[in-house]
């Protein structure tokens, strides 16, 4: 039995999200932005913010950053990060975050998402937080971003 079996139904559904739930794999992060984004067409942009402790168990907090412009501010975006960096540091030693930004739009990546991923990741990098997903959605469906899109 592999770990993803562990978090699947006898029906082959994901196991529901639950704080006592880890979120260890990629598919555990893409459920819970499937999760939070539900069926959606968002009408404004939304950054939502899950804190994962050292064990990938998530906090019981999901934390919503609304109404992003379109394109990220590099002191915008640095100092969202250095206050995820003390969240971790004091809630979650050793811990990481996972990223959805919602925003209206087509579900595919834009120029737009991928400019948000690259300085949230260098931020991240800066301020020493892990970034252990960054996923978008746009109209309907959740797309993962790699380390390539951020590149």
């Amino acid at each position: 039995m592999t770990e993803r079996d562990d978090m699947t139904e006898p029906d082959g559904v994901p196991a529901p999200l639950t704080p006592d739930r880890p979120m260890r794999t990629d598919d555990d992060l893409l459920d819970w932005a499937r999760f939070v984004h539900g069926d959606g067409r968002p009408l404004r942009s939304t950054l939502w913010v899950l804190v994962l402790d050292a064990d990938d168990l998530p906090l019981p907090v999901l934390l919503p950053i609304d109404d992003l412009p379109d394109l990220p501010d590099d002191w915008v975006v640095r100092g969202l990060m250095e206050s995820l960096s003390e969240m971790v540091r004091e809630f979650a030693p050793g811990g990481s975050v996972a990223l959805l930004l919602e925003r209206p739009g087509p579900s595919w990546r834009r120029p737009q998402d991928r400019a948000w991923d690259a300085q949230t990741r260098a931020a991240a990098r800066q301020v020493q937080v892990r970034v252990r997903a960054f996923v978008v959605a746009g109209s309907g469906s959740v797309l993962a971003m790699t380390l390539d899109d951020a590149a």
